[in-house]
């Protein structure tokens, strides 16, 4: 196949991870084509740019499974190495930051300790003990002398996670960790392709970016009689197998040909030959940025420094800024590592998720319908539904009852667009940074691109405060349309919040006028203001606050958890909690550049 604009090289070798083979419906085809052909590389090229801390959250975690499993170091033995090295055994590697060490120090005990019950249990069924194998196995095909339909001469798949073998290589047996417990399924795509590999593939010495395989095939004349596939959760220690049944958790080498054959081969297909474009959040790692004319460039968003010290691309949406703004621990330790200690959501996010996704499958129906005509909601039906208290339930009714009076969707004539959690995409060049927003609503009215935010609040909105301050998705929405990311006239678009309250009446729709010049530059200064210490950040020092109560990496940092210990919540903390999450303000009087509807 041609290579697409932005990248150079030879795509004769196709290399294929498991998650390949896993739907993902946001991902970009085009990017996933190339990333299967290791052999492309971006044109012009990109240099390696270090990070000033691991951003690999299983990094570390499988540093120290290695000293255990293959040096012979007891847990405390490599402990203590965390806590002298800071992360990098023998000097190799990023830094690691003092949460993400505390966590891979609670991980590496959580996860040796699911090891052993598993392998006394599996002693018990009869089965030979497994140990940790150095070279991982790879599946590979016979290089080609010419290319087939597809234009690859050979074919190479991998696995990843940690893998055991036992003595005689009759048994293998591949863990996967997950951040916090384990995962009772994978996609069958993903397990056909595991399954395939862990039955047919042989150890391979690990080689360097874009060196060649060996052009012979992989010897599979001695494969193993059982492969198992087990998830741990490294928060607690949980263990699912996900292949076979009891009491054995595993399949021989002809059901492994069949799960590949049947589940992934046809995925994989598609993925390496898929053409066309999606931005989103696939923009941060293609090599084919360069190139891309489907994704939107906006200069100067929100006129940013690059930062002194080049990073690699990174992202940037309206929820890494409010994390970022909460405590820059959490935004490092949270939604780049996506640690999880399991504390979930509070009940007032819970509620907001749920009225949120209520109103986005109303919305998404077709053909499309409003809301002010439909019953209003029954409680006893959204308790069934939702799961939620009993005061959820009341609060979350109300909230759809109030917005039956708002919705936009009512009279909106039939060649109206209507697009539900559409995934908006910018690029800002100079800062390297790919924007990411996906409003709840973008609709059109009479040539207009309206941009709406919905939230859910115990409280009013204060007059006093800047509704672009309060909200910033507001305010990147204000940017985006003025940059036409959406639309193509910012002069007749506006960006909307709906806020959503309990009581009769208590519900309001406020509309900021992204065509004003005033509007554009207090979003310029709101976003500005955010984004230009998370973008220099080298160090994501934690900032305690009420917000640590709900952290999910609170667990394993010191500041959040005596924070938590001095100040407790008063009872019902989740009483000011908005769809996404965050804290809600409110009722907003009419304004300059702001009108309101209700």
């Amino acid at each position: 196949m041609q290579n697409p604009p932005g990248v150079a090289g030879d795509d004769w070798l196709i290399k294929a991870s498991p998650r390949m083979a896993r739907p993902d419906a946001a991902a970009c085809p085009t990017h996933r084509r190339i990333a299967m052909r290791p052999q492309l590389v971006a044109e012009p090229a990109v240099p390696f740019l270090s990070t000033p801390y691991e951003e690999f959250g299983f990094g570390p975690l499988f540093a120290a499974l290695d000293r255990v499993e293959h040096d012979g170091r007891s847990v405390a033995q490599v402990r203590e190495e965390l806590r002298n090295t800071r992360g990098p055994f023998r000097g190799r590697g990023a830094p690691v930051h003092p949460v993400h060490l505390a966590w891979t120090a609670h991980a590496l005990e959580q996860y040796v300790e699911a090891r052993a019950r598993e392998q006394a249990a599996a002693a018990e069924a009869g089965l030979p003990p497994t140990l940790a194998v150095k070279q991982p196995w790879t599946w590979r095909t016979r290089r080609l002398d010419a290319p087939d339909p597809r234009g690859a001469r050979q074919y190479e798949h991998t696995l990843w996670g940690r893998m055991y073998a036992s003595v005689d290589g009759t048994v293998r047996d591949l863990w996967l960790p997950s951040l916090g417990r384990a995962k009772t399924s994978r996609p069958a795509a993903e397990l056909g392709a595991v399954a395939q590999v862990m039955a047919h593939g042989a150890p391979t010495p690990r080689r360097r970016a874009r060196d060649e395989p060996p052009a012979v095939a992989t010897d599979t004349s001695r494969p193993p009689t059982l492969v198992r596939v087990f998830d741990v959760g490294c928060a607690d220690g949980s263990t699912e197998p996900l292949l076979g049944a009891p009491p054995l958790f595993g399949e021989g080498p002809a059901e492994a040909k069949g799960r590949f054959e049947g589940d992934a081969v046809p995925p994989f297909l598609s993925a390496v030959t898929a053409t066309g474009t999606r931005p989103g959040e696939s923009c941060v790692d293609c090599k084919a940025i360069a190139g891309c004319t489907d994704l939107k460039r906006t200069p100067g968003l929100w006129g940013g420094r690059p930062a002194s010290v080049a990073r690699k691309r990174r992202s940037v949406s309206a929820w890494d800024l409010r994390l970022y703004a909460e405590c820059p621990a959490q935004y490092h330790l949270v939604r780049r590592l996506r640690l999880n200690n399991l504390s979930g959501e509070n009940e007032g996010a819970r509620r907001g998720r749920f009225v949120d996704s209520r109103l986005d499958a109303l919305h998404g129906e077709k053909p499309v319908r409003g809301c002010r005509d439909r019953a209003a909601p029954d409680p006893d039906a959204l308790r069934s539904e939702s799961g939620l208290d009993e005061a959820s339930v009341r609060e979350a009714a109300g909230m759809l009852d109030g917005h039956r009076l708002l919705c936009p969707l009512d009279g909106l004539g039939a060649d109206e667009h209507v697009l539900v959690q559409h995934r908006v995409t910018a690029y800002v060049p100079e800062l390297d940074v790919v924007v990411l927003a996906v409003p709840d609503l973008v609709y059109t009215h009479r040539g207009r691109w309206i941009w709406r935010e919905t939230k859910t609040a115990s409280r009013p909105l204060w007059e006093r405060d800047s509704l672009l301050r309060t909200y910033p998705q507001l305010a990147l929405g204000v940017l985006l349309l003025h940059a036409r990311a959406v639309g193509d006239d910012p002069r007749r678009s506006w960006v909307e919040l709906e806020h959503l309250r309990e009581g009769r009446g208590e519900s309001r729709l406020e509309r900021v006028d992204s065509g004003r010049a005033e509007i554009v530059d207090e979003a310029r200064d709101v976003i500005a203001s955010l984004a230009q210490p998370l973008i220099e950040d080298t160090t994501y020092e934690p900032r305690t606050g009420r917000h640590c109560h709900g952290c999910l990496a609170r667990t394993w940092c010191r500041p959040g958890s005596a924070y938590v210990t001095d100040h407790p919540l008063p009872h019902r903390p989740d009483a000011s909690s908005s769809a996404d999450g965050s804290e809600p303000s409110a009722d907003l009087t009419p304004r300059e550049g702001v009108a309101s509807d209700g």
